[in-house]
């Protein structure tokens, strides 16, 4: 075999098992066919393997670069870090630009990591996180943020949830804390939420946490709003996240 030949080959068995594919071939070809096999021949033969091996993988073989992902197993401590379930469930997500589709996954609101099962070994792995865009999970989109001197925001990177977008947007950083404390009975602890709401108008992010914060963002329209809010019983304590939706949502529509 040219010496051309034998290098690519050689690069293929380095770089990937699909090299197995090549190798399974080449007994079957005709001694005289291999003595002439010129790069041609190695590049199909290289190509057709990849195609194997990517059809083996599947089509999510680009996700697998991320380092593993572990937490440690705490039997006193109540509920989970996971947003909504512990168990993965299919979502799509955005990755390196291109969207990937029906991807197993855990969104961690304690790391705040998107954790995915990896392929090969069959083990729990991190998403590169400033390759991620964006997913979506449990019918909500979030959208990976960056901090922005330019806007004067002290927004903290990471993923927020995109609860409402038009002339003003509602964006969620869903997080959760672990507490511990020492019992007479030993160690105890629970998960709970630490979440934050966001109205982004003008291009600056407010933090929001009540009626009068949100209406103090929307002042423009802040008697109708109150109008609003008063007759639909929107209540921003316990219905926090519903009643600021419903509040930006109809602050758009005074703006048409």
């Amino acid at each position: 075999m040219p010496v051309f030949a034998v290098k690519q080959l050689n690069v293929i068995m380095r770089k990937s098992p699909a090299y197995l594919v090549i190798i399974f071939l080449i007994p079957f070809l005709p001694f005289a066919a291999i003595a002439q096999a010129d790069s041609s021949f190695v590049d199909n033969a290289v190509s057709n393997a990849l195609q194997q091996y990517r059809t083996a993988v599947g089509v999510h073989a680009h996700l697998y670069n991320g380092p593993e992902y572990h937490v440690p197993v705490k039997p006193h401590v109540e509920g989970h870090q996971f947003y909504q379930d512990k168990i993965y469930q299919n979502g799509t997500v955005k990755y390196d630009g291109a969207w990937f589709e029906d991807v197993p996954m855990l969104y961690d609101l304690v790391q705040d990591e998107l954790v995915i099962v990896n392929h090969g070994s069959g083990q729990p792995q991190r998403l590169v996180k400033n390759r991620v865009d964006a997913f979506k999970l449990h019918g909500h989109t979030f959208v990976r943020l960056q901090a922005d001197s330019t806007t004067g925001s002290s927004i903290q990177p990471g993923f927020y949830d995109l609860l409402y977008s038009g002339s003003v947007q509602v964006l969620m950083k869903r997080e959760k804390t672990l507490f511990e404390r020492a019992s007479t009975e030993g160690m105890e602890g629970e998960f709970r939420d630490a979440s934050n709401f966001y109205l982004v108008k003008d291009e600056i992010y407010h933090p929001v946490s009540n009626k009068r914060s949100v209406m103090r963002v929307l002042q423009d329209q802040k008697k109708p709003l109150n109008k609003f809010a008063s007759t639909n019983k929107l209540r921003f304590g316990k219905e926090r996240e519903y009643a600021i939706v419903k509040t930006a949502e109809h602050y758009d529509s005074l703006q048409r």
